[in-house]
């Protein structure tokens, strides 16, 4: 048996809006956000979709530039990531996905430059995507940079319908396989930093592509995802500092996730926490900081949604490396975002 991501998740599950757009905030520099706050809000309404196309990912601050271009170069230094996604764990046909990052700054023109590859595959359906992304950084006040970025670049798209055991064997809907297909897209995203807090949002896809063609009379299409984002570090003790964070994800159509987390990074060398994703799953995650160029992360899943859902869990690892050509450029340890 095959299985395709949200199958199981009910139409009523958690239909959030975009209410969220207009809250206020006491702090002077919100309004720097609103011009492109108001471009997100006037892009065409999407045509309607049946299933989640994009990835999720929990340990999403380790692999923020697959989904938020305005990330690429704030770290200061070429930073390589690498992920790789096994959710649900002993079910045929579950959602496996590796990402890899890369991104630098342009000091001298306060520019970042990023490149993400991201392979997804679940049940009969095998996307990978190939985007480049550009970030102009602004000078705001006190180590605070308001980050806007651009994401360009296609995904290509293969579904093996043919290779499904249904019980309709007479389904148009599955009489031949989706052949590869080029998706050209792009995406906007912007984000509010400094070394101890960020808050942004991205739309890394706005272009609403066929993946069917209307002569399969199909209405399958890519559509539009939205993330809202943002952490904030307390430093504790002089050897503690906490982490809490929030992802809200909303696309079109599917179940809407607010996933809500608390790390604590100890001696600046070890991370440990745990995050929920509302009325989907929980998850413990843990980070080593060897030194201040090399990180290994982990996380492990349960669903919480459906409780005939019986599996082994979501695997989640990730590893990091800066390169930092002197000893002058090397920053302290712990990298907070």
């Amino acid at each position: 048996m095959c299985i395709v991501r949200n199958k199981y998740i009910h139409a009523e599950f958690w239909k959030e809006s975009l209410n969220f757009l207009s809250m206020k905030s006491a702090n002077r520099d919100w309004p720097l956000f609103l011009p492109l706050l108001l471009l997100l809000s006037l892009i065409g309404n999407p045509k309607m979709a049946k299933s989640q196309q994009d990835p999720v990912y929990t340990q999403y601050l380790t692999n923020l530039l697959s989904i938020q271009p305005a990330y690429a170069g704030i770290t200061g230094v070429l930073n390589v990531s690498a992920l790789s996604r096994a959710q649900w764990v002993g079910w045929e046909g579950a959602p496996n996905t590796n990402t890899f990052t890369i991104d630098m700054p342009l000091k001298s023109h306060n520019v970042g430059l990023g490149l993400s590859i991201v392979n997804d595959k679940w049940g009969p359906i095998l996307q990978n995507g190939f985007y480049v992304d550009y970030d102009y950084r602004i000078f705001l006040k006190a180590r605070q940079y308001l980050s806007l970025g651009i994401k360009a670049g296609f995904n290509t798209y293969h579904a093996g319908h043919t290779d499904l055991e249904i019980n309709d064997q007479m389904d148009p809907s599955f009489a031949q396989n989706v052949n590869l297909r080029m998706l050209p897209n792009f995406g906007v995203g912007a984000l509010w930093h400094s070394d101890i807090f960020f808050l942004g949002f991205s739309m890394p896809k706005l272009l609403v592509n066929n993946i069917v063609d209307d002569s399969q009379n199909s209405t399958y299409h890519e559509f539009v995802h939205f993330y809202a984002m943002g952490g904030y570090v307390f430093f504790i003790s002089e050897y503690v500092k906490l982490k809490p964070t929030l992802l809200y994800r909303w696309s079109q159509q599917t179940p809407s996730y607010i996933d809500l987390g608390a790390n604590i990074l100890l001696y600046d060398r070890v991370w440990f926490g745990a995050t929920y994703r509302f009325k989907n799953s929980y998850a413990l995650l843990f980070q080593f900081i060897v030194n201040s160029q090399l990180r290994f992360g982990y996380s492990f899943d349960l669903t919480t949604y459906h409780e005939s859902m019986v599996n082994s869990g979501t695997h989640e690892f990730t590893i990091n490396y800066e390169f930092q050509s002197t000893k002058r450029n090397r920053r302290y340890i712990a990298r907070y975002f």
